[in-house]
């Protein structure tokens, strides 16, 4: 697998037909394409390189600057864990920069989203929680028992207010997903992130002066998956509505969702970071091992040798001493024992102290040469 950024990207289908820039990739020139259509760099038009071969003045589409929660490096081929080991073993992680501060990439999403307005009704439902619009109804007209969900007042206003907000954030290409019957998990896609948002009723309850029971909206922003930390948020009040806040709300979705980006590739780095550590550490370790397990060796090595020295040195001071005895032996004057009887003994005497002995047999030879 190998990683380009958009740039690099943006200059390798803009340096040749795309066919043949894709043959360099091992790739088709379709999945060339769709990889430059996902990191968001601009490929040449149709006949492009035909009016480069005829000699005509073209025009190089610039990258723009890289959207929102778009990831600015693009891996093309399979990802190979052993790879990535050795390279984040050779290599030392470098930490991401990102070029645009937080507070001009806000000023920027302000610019070019316009104003967000809710809904002024739903006919029809947005399309992201159409179905569960429709079953809901369908399912209160076929049954008593039945509760509608959306049939409340804070139920339709709520709806309008997401409908309004979805519209909005579609002008600068973020997709929703909702789910469940009751709209309650939402996911905005910004760029390649998935921001998780929430609209919910506030749990307390203020009665004005006619008695009439006020209830509040609130709208979270949340970090990560996890709802119980929240990343920003705003509640009903007297002074603003939600439906007035929905401009600033859709700019800090999409301004979360460059955050949770950065977030995850700062995160990417301190992984590397700490797993590199790991391996650095684990292979002192292994090293060390390595080192003393040589030791032990070569003092086994040590030890086996001078018990062999010693045990040879027995076995030859047990074999002279063997000679010494037949020897003094057969210098005794007897009557008493044949003396092809003695012969015999004699040579089998011998020939076990030869056996003993580690210079007759040649086995001192084999620890001269081991120490050698």
């Amino acid at each position: 697998m190998k990683t380009y950024t958009r740039q690099q990207l943006h200059d390798l289908v803009w340096s040749g037909p795309m066919r043949e820039v894709a043959k360099t990739l091992e790739l088709s020139d379709n999945g060339l394409r769709k990889h430059c259509v996902k990191a968001f760099v601009p490929l040449p038009p149709q006949g492009h390189w035909n009016k480069v071969h005829a000699g005509q003045k073209v025009k190089t589409s610039p990258l723009p600057p890289r959207p929102p929660g778009v990831s600015d490096t693009i891996q093309i081929g399979q990802w190979d864990y052993r790879q990535h080991q050795k390279e984040l073993e050779e290599t030392e992680p470098v930490a991401p920069v990102f070029d645009e501060p937080i507070e001009n990439l806000r000023e920027r999403v302000t610019r070019n989203i316009g104003v967000v307005l809710a809904s002024k009704n739903l006919s029809p439902p947005h399309a992201a929680f159409r179905r569960q619009v429709e079953d809901d109804a369908r399912k209160a007209a076929q049954s008593s028992w039945h509760t509608a969900i959306f049939s409340a007042a804070l139920e339709k206003r709520r709806l309008r207010i997401l409908q309004g907000l979805f519209y909005g954030l579609s002008r600068l290409d973020c997709s929703v997903t909702v789910q469940g019957q009751d709209t309650r998990t939402i996911y905005v896609n910004v760029g390649h992130q998935n921001v998780s948002i929430g609209l919910e009723r506030v749990a307390n309850r203020r009665r004005v002066p006619d008695e009439q029971a006020v209830e509040r909206l609130k709208f979270s922003i949340f970090k990560g998956y996890d709802k119980n930390t929240e990343r920003a948020s705003w509640v009903d009040s007297d002074e603003q509505t939600l439906e007035s806040q929905l401009t600033s709300i859709a700019v800090e979705i999409i301004v979360a969702g460059e955050m949770q980006y950065r977030e995850h590739r700062t995160w990417v780095y301190e992984e590397e970071v700490r797993r590199r550590e790991q391996m650095r550490q684990e292979a002192i370790r292994k090293k060390l091992e390595q080192e003393k397990a040589e030791r032990e060796r070569l003092l086994k090595l040590e030890a086996d040798r001078l018990k062999r020295l010693t045990d040879s040195a027995e076995d030859y001071q047990r074999a002279q001493a063997i000679r010494n005895f037949v020897s003094a032996v057969i210098e005794v004057p007897t009557d008493d024992v044949d003396p092809v009887s003695i012969a015999r003994w004699r040579e089998w005497a011998l020939q076990q102290a030869d056996k003993l002995d580690p210079i007759s047999t040649g086995r001192i030879w084999n620890d001269v040469n081991d120490g050698a």
